[in-house]
């Protein structure tokens, strides 16, 4: 059994937040959040659930792309006759969109395929073109591979690993000595500067109109993907804020209160996520080296929560690992419907 869920019409299932246990869906996959998310959206974002009887046992999150799908257009009522689904995780690009239960050793996709996509097939029509997959690990590059399909490596993830470290500074004490020295007296500038304060709250407790100018600063310098993504919504950051598994790390200029810069954590028991950073320009009120200030913050953060990892995204992967994390693998799919 299916359900073909629209979270802009239809209500949370009764089994939603079962299966987010489950599967270890974080704060982006909260129903609050999906339906501001696809209120706001581009595209109809619906949510595939796979049931055995009333159990839930898959999830899949996609957006229905078509010839009609704008840059500056919202979402409209109907879905568009031709077009195709852009699996994709609802929030942070970095996961995969989809969950299945069991071990699978190719991370699912196999059984993506075999069953969501005949699924869509029947749900959608003949003007089901195809789906792009995105976000798939090594183990699954065979299983999408194949005959009319492309397959190409995209942004490798990285995650840092920081469950061998006792402290901060035993993970600064793991990296190459100049990394390690530079580190180092960004540390001490900011600990010896009066008029930056950070700290660590709870995501209920930040100003989602604060957040989403600190995020727009930031969002203003990436235009080096198709299609730019829209600005973040304080409809979408109020509900993605305050959803409990979601902390903020804040810098405050403390002569005006201003925030300054900011990032994001989706708490997990194992693996957090680093969703999202934005700071303004140093011309602008802002500090220099914000960034590892804060990756230095997160490690700590982690770290004193008995975290094993965490998820730092894509995007600078060089840098990244200068500061110890290794690099994941990631590939994307165009497979047609009917292949």
């Amino acid at each position: 059994m299916i359900d073909v869920l629209d979270p802009r019409h239809d209500p949370e299932p009764g089994y939603w937040t079962a299966l987010r246990e489950r599967a270890g869906l974080r704060a982006d996959w909260s129903w609050e959040v999906l339906a501001t998310q696809a209120w706001a959206a581009r595209t109809p974002q619906p949510i595939t659930v796979f049931r055995d009887g009333d159990r839930p046992c898959g999830v899949v999150s996609a957006a229905w792309v078509t010839a009609r799908t704008r840059r500056y257009r919202f979402a409209g009522a109907g879905r568009g006759r031709l077009g195709g689904l852009d699996v994709r995780g609802p929030g942070a690009s970095s996961q995969p969109g989809w969950w299945f239960d069991g071990d699978d050793a190719d991370g699912g996709v196999r059984r993506l395929l075999e069953t969501y996509v005949p699924a869509m097939r029947a749900e959608l029509g003949p003007g089901f073109g195809g789906l792009l997959l995105r976000q798939v690990g090594a183990a699954g590059e065979d299983a999408v591979s194949g005959r009319f399909r492309l397959v190409r490596r995209t942004e490798d993830v990285a995650v840092l690993d920081v469950g061998e470290f006792g402290s901060r500074d035993d993970w600064m004490n793991s990296l190459a000595r100049k990394r390690k020295q530079n580190l180092r007296k960004i540390f001490r500038t900011f600990d010896a500067d009066p008029s930056v304060e950070v700290r660590f709250v709870p995501g209920k407790d930040a100003d989602p109109v604060a957040v989403a100018e600190v995020l727009r600063v930031n969002e203003r310098k990436h235009h080096d993907v198709p299609i730019v993504p829209l600005p973040h919504f304080t409809g979408y950051l109020t509900a993605l804020l305050r959803q409990p598994d979601v902390g903020v790390i804040e810098y405050r200029d403390t002569r005006t209160g201003r925030l300054i810069a900011l990032a994001t954590l989706f708490d997990h028991p194992e693996q957090p996520i680093a969703r999202h950073w934005g700071a303004l320009r140093p011309e602008d009120g802002g500090r220099p080296n914000l960034y590892f200030h804060f990756y230095g913050e997160a490690v700590r953060w982690a770290i004193g929560c008995g975290r094993t990892s965490v998820v730092f995204g894509k995007k600078m992967a060089e840098m990244k690992a200068s500061l110890g994390a290794r690099l994941v693998p990631q590939y994307a799919a165009a497979i047609p419907a009917w292949c």
